[in-house]
Order: C-alpha cells, then sequence, then structure tokens
C-alpha cells in the first residue's frame, strides 16, 4: 500500500511498519453520528490491502461513547495500538482496497455493504496504491483456502504477476513458509 503522491494525507503516519509486520492487514472502525440517537453508529473492516481487500466487515451497531471507547480497544487489541485518521481516508481504504481484490478477482466479504454505509458514497479514482511493492501479495490467513487464491491470481495476474507466503503444516507440531516470487 502506498500513500505516496496523496497530498492531503502526506507526513501521515499509519504505521508502515506495523502493515508489513501485520502480513498487509489494517483495521478500519468508523464511527459516524446517528440522525436519530445520541449514540454512534460503529462498523467495522479488516483490510488485506496488499490482495484480498475486505477479509471482514462489521455492520453498524448502535453505541454509547463509553461503549466506543471500550470496543474501539478491545478491537485494535490485536495491532500495536491505533492511529485516528480523517474520515475520507478511511473511506479510500476500505473501498480502494474492495475495489483492488474485485479487480484480482475476490469479492469483499459478505457483510460489507451493511457495514460501508457508514462511510458515505466512494472516492473514485482512489488515489491509494494498494498491493506490496506494486504487485499483489498474498499471505494466508486462518479461514483462507490458499490453492484457490493462487489459482484466482494466476487466472488474473498471470503466474509472475504477484507474490505470495503460505504458510503449511509439514508434520502436526511444524509449521513452515513457502514463499513465490
Amino acid at each position: 500500500m502506498d500513500l505516496e503522491g496523496v497530498s492531503q494525507w502526506a507526513g501521515l503516519d499509519l504505521g508502515a511498519g506495523d502493515v508489513e509486520e501485520a502480513r498487509g492487514l489494517i483495521a478500519v472502525l468508523v464511527a459516524s453520528d446517528d440522525t436519530h440517537s445520541s449514540k454512534a453508529r460503529v462498523a467495522g473492516f479488516l483490510l488485506d490491502v496488499w490482495c484480498l481487500g475486505v477479509k471482514n466487515a462489521l455492520p453498524p451497531e448502535l453505541m454509547t461513547s463509553t461503549q466506543l471507547a471500550e470496543h474501539r480497544h478491545a478491537y485494535f487489541d490485536a495491532f500495536d495500538g491505533h492511529v485516528q485518521v480523517p474520515a475520507d481516508l478511511a473511506r479510500a481504504l476500505v473501498f480502494g482496497a474492495a475495489a483492488y481484490a474485485h479487480g484480482l478477482g475476490f469479492d469483499p466479504e459478505a457483510d460489507f455493504a451493511a457495514a460501508a454505509v457508514v462511510l458515505g458514497e466512494p472516492v473514485d479514482p482512489c488515489p491509494i496504491r494498494f498491493g506490496r511493492d506494486g504487485r499483489p501479495f498474498y499471505v494466508n490467513g486462518p479461514y483462507d483456502d490458499p490453492e484457490a487464491v493462487v489459482r484466482t491470481l494466476r487466472r488474473t495476474v498471470g503466474d509472475d504477476g504477484f507474490h505470495y507466503a503460505v504458510a503449511f503444516s509439514e508434520q502436526p507440531r511444524r509449521r513452515g513458509l513457502r514463499n513465490h516470487r
């Protein structure tokens, strides 16, 4: 993922090293005012900005400010903290990741449309460049079908158009990492 050349976000530190260590995963939590109550509508997205786009989406839920603070802490617990970003950057990240992955042959998670209502309308074209080093880079997660993902990538970008690292089990207690470049 690359924010270079996007002047409105220049100098914003998204923790690029954290994206690297997290295998291209970014968690986005969006809260918007609810017009019918004093609570916020809160939705969440787990993005694979290197390849698969929207891996998980949590549809909006109404929360008080106290509930939101507790939810935010729990939501980002697996990451090394969080960074508050402008709403237009969150919108570009989520819709851009979905569009990037769609171009590779991957649809967003089933709850994406319901969750995306808190974001407003997508910005087109997206100013963010997705992938890693200019290409899709797939790192499998626990619920992925790595063979199907690699087949899809081969079909859409060719054998040399992507990189991947797939964890696999050689023996019951040993895990290895297989790289393709």
